[in-house]
C-alpha cells in the first residue's frame, strides 16, 4: 500500500486469482482476512494449489493438506480448472493418504488439469493407521491434463480405463514406479514418460498422439502401437534397457513422425547384432532427426548408413 491505495486489491481479478495460485490455498485463506475483496477470493478461484509444506513437520501434514482440500472444495463456488497437489511420501506420515483420493478430487470437481507430486521427506514419524481407499470415481470427464511425479506404487498397475478421461490430451509421467502401465486414451496428444520404473512392461496404443517423450526408464518391455498422428518422438534409454527386438518395435511405432531424437549408440547396439540396419524401419517423414552419440568409436560409417533410414531429412544434429 502506498500513499493511502491498495494498489494490491485493486488489481484486476484475473491477477489476483493468478497471484493467489503461486501462494497456495492455505495460505490464500489466511490472507482473506486483510482485504474485503479478498474475503471470498479463494471460494471462486478457478486454480487451486494445495501443498503439504505448507503445515508444521508433524508427520501428519498429507491428512492435514487433505482435510483442507475437502473443506476448500466443498465450498467452491466456480467450476475447478487446474488443480495442483503436492504431498509427502506417505511411508513417513501418521496417517497415509492414497493418490486416488486426489484423483478422486480432480474427477468430481471436473478439473480441466490436475497434478500430483511426492516429495521424500527425511523424518521417521511412524505409520500408526491406515485410511482405507475412497471407492474409485472412473470417469474424469473434464479432465485435458494430468501430471504425476514421484508416486512410488510398486506393486500396482497404472492402467486406468480408455474411457476414463475422454477429454484428456496431455500426460505427464515423472519419477513414478509402477508395476506395469498401459495407457490407451484416444485423444491423448501429448505423452512423457521420463525416469519411470515399470516392472511388469509398458505398454502405449493412442491413435491420436502428437508427440512422445520417453527418457531414461527402466521397463523389461515396451509395447507401442502404430501412431500415425506423431510428429515428435524422443526416446533416450540406459543400455541394456531393451532388446534390439524391443526397440525396433519401436521404432517402426514412431517413424511416422517428422522430427526425431534418438541414443546413437542403441542404433548401433542393434547394427552389430543384426550386421547391418536392414531391420530398421525408414523414416519417410522425418525432417529433423537428432542423434545423441555416447562420445565413444567412429561414428561416421554409422551416420552414412543411418542416413538411408531417413532419405528427406533437412537436418541432421548430434549432440
Amino acid at each position: 500500500m502506498a500513499g493511502g491505495v491498495d494498489r494490491i486489491s485493486n488489481l484486476p481479478l484475473e491477477i489476483l486469482e493468478h497471484i493467489f495460485f503461486f501462494i497456495g490455498v492455505r495460505q490464500a485463506v489466511q490472507l482473506s482476512v486483510l482485504s474485503s475483496r479478498w474475503k471470498d477470493l479463494w471460494k471462486s478461484m478457478p486454480d487451486l494449489y494445495f501443498d503439504a509444506r505448507d503445515f508444521p513437520p508433524t508427520g501428519d501434514q498429507n491428512w492435514r493438506l487433505f482435510c483442507l482440500a475437502r473443506r476448500v472444495l466443498g465450498l467452491q463456488t466456480w467450476r475447478v480448472r487446474k488443480l495442483r497437489v503436492v504431498i509427502w511420501e506417505n511411508r513417513h506420515q501418521s496417517i497415509p493418504i492414497s493418490a486416488s483420493r486426489w484423483f478422486n478430487f480432480a474427477a468430481q470437481y471436473h478439473a480441466d488439469e490436475h497434478s500430483l507430486s511426492c516429495l521424500p521427506y527425511s523424518s521417521s514419524s511412524p505409520i500408526s493407521r491406515f485410511l482405507g481407499e475412497c471407492p474409485t470415481i472412473i470417469i474424469f470427464g473434464m479432465l485435458r491434463s494430468l501430471s504425476i511425479s514421484s508416486i512410488h506404487e510398486p506393486l500396482t498397475a497404472f492402467e486406468p480405463p480408455s474411457d476414463a478421461c475422454p477429454l484428456l490430451e496431455k500426460l505427464s509421467i515423472v519419477g513414478c514406479s509402477f508395476d506395469s502401465i498401459n495407457i490407451a486414451f484416444s485423444r491423448l496428444k501429448e505423452l512423457t514418460l521420463h525416469d519411470c520404473s515399470v516392472f511388469g512392461g509398458l505398454r502405449v496404443a493412442t491413435p491420436s498422439l502428437e508427440s512422445f517423450d520417453y527418457r531414461h526408464g527402466v521397463s523389461p518391455v515396451c509395447e507401442l502401437e502404430d501412431q500415425p498422428s506423431l510428429r515428435h518422438a524422443s526416446i533416450e534409454i540406459h543400455r541394456g534397457n531393451w532388446s534390439c527386438d524391443a526397440l525396433v518395435g519401436v521404432l517402426r511405432a514412431i517413424q511416422n513422425a517428422t522430427s526425431i531424437n534418438l541414443p546413437l549408440w542403441t542404433l548401433e547396439a542393434c547394427y552389430k547384432q543384426q550386421g547391418s540396419f536392414s531391420c530398421l524401419p525408414t523414416f519417410h517423414n522425418a525432417k529433423h532427426v537428432t542423434l545423441v552419440a555416447s562420445g565413444q568409436g567412429n561414428i561416421t560409417t554409422l551416420i552414412k548408413d543411418l542416413q538411408q533410414k531417413w532419405p528427406n531429412v533437412e537436418t541432421l544434429t548430434m549432440r
